[in-house]
């Protein structure tokens, strides 16, 4: 008679993502972890690793919490403020106490509202690639050629990254920022963004058919969440521009090429 309990035993993989809080396990294999002691032996190393080298390895190459707390007020310089957005792209934790941060900020805001201006009308900017440095490949960062990259329009900064999803579909990350101490990421909350495939919208902008553009339609959607971050995904290879839809301007970001080879 067969044994299937080998058969169902989980991979080193599919344990490190439980230690992780990344779980990914089918009914099935949960079902198995809760009844195979040598699994459970495996996760709970994993899980004890896991802790030690984040007690260890934490805040060894993270930004300090004055750093961070700097960052949210927009009070760092222009390398340090691009350095921590790329930086919170990789790092939960960092992200996390950013999210705090903030809500802590918000409290003590002494102008909560009306950094936007709802009755101007609505302006578009073509942002400008104004950083475009090699960084070490980590995790699931591609290695794609050109990438990260940082654009600016006006006191909108922009970080971009490209990543691989556990299903091999490629993602696009980015961070908004901005240069302006009155505007915080979490004023950005729930800003929609599109992404088109080139030219998009643009090309009715150079016919002058108003009509056109407005019912062309993004190839994928999203809104920027609570700390600036934003997600667009599966992204197949191609041309593609962004629109983020702020309340008083259009953000552009134009000639992103993505090559999956």
């Amino acid at each position: 008679m067969t044994d299937h309990s080998h058969s169902l035993a989980l991979s080193n993989e599919e344990l490190l993502s439980v230690a992780y809080n990344e779980e990914t396990l089918s009914a099935e294999e949960k079902e198995h972890l809760e009844h195979c002691p040598i699994c459970q032996q495996r996760l709970a190393m994993y899980t004890r690793t896991n802790a030690l080298l984040r007690s260890k390895l934490y805040r060894s190459v993270c930004p300090s919490a004055v750093q961070l707390n700097y960052y949210c007020l927009g009070t760092v310089p222009e390398a340090e403020r691009i350095s921590i957005a790329s930086h919170l792209l990789d790092c939960p934790l960092c992200a996390d106490e950013v999210a705090e941060i903030r809500r802590v900020q918000a409290n003590f805001d002494p102008f909560p509202t009306g950094a936007f201006s709802f009755g101007a009308a609505v302006r578009r900017l073509v942002a400008t690639l104004v950083v475009q440095q090699a960084q070490p490949v980590t995790r699931d960062i591609l290695p794609s050629t050109g990438w990260p990259r940082q654009y600016r329009a006006e006191a909108i900064d922009l970080s971009l990254h490209l990543s691989r999803a556990s299903n091999n579909e490629t993602m696009l990350l980015g961070i908004i920022t901005s240069t302006d101490p009155t505007e915080t990421a979490d004023a950005f909350e729930g800003t929609a963004v599109d992404l088109y495939q080139a030219p998009g919208p643009l090309v009715a902008e150079s016919d002058g058919d108003q009509e056109d553009e407005e019912t062309a339609t993004p190839l994928l959607s999203t809104e920027v969440d609570n700390i600036g971050n934003i997600l667009l995904e599966p992204v197949p290879a191609g041309d593609y521009v962004i629109i983020i839809h702020l309340p008083d301007k259009d953000v552009v970001i134009k000639g992103l090429t993505i090559d999956h080879g």
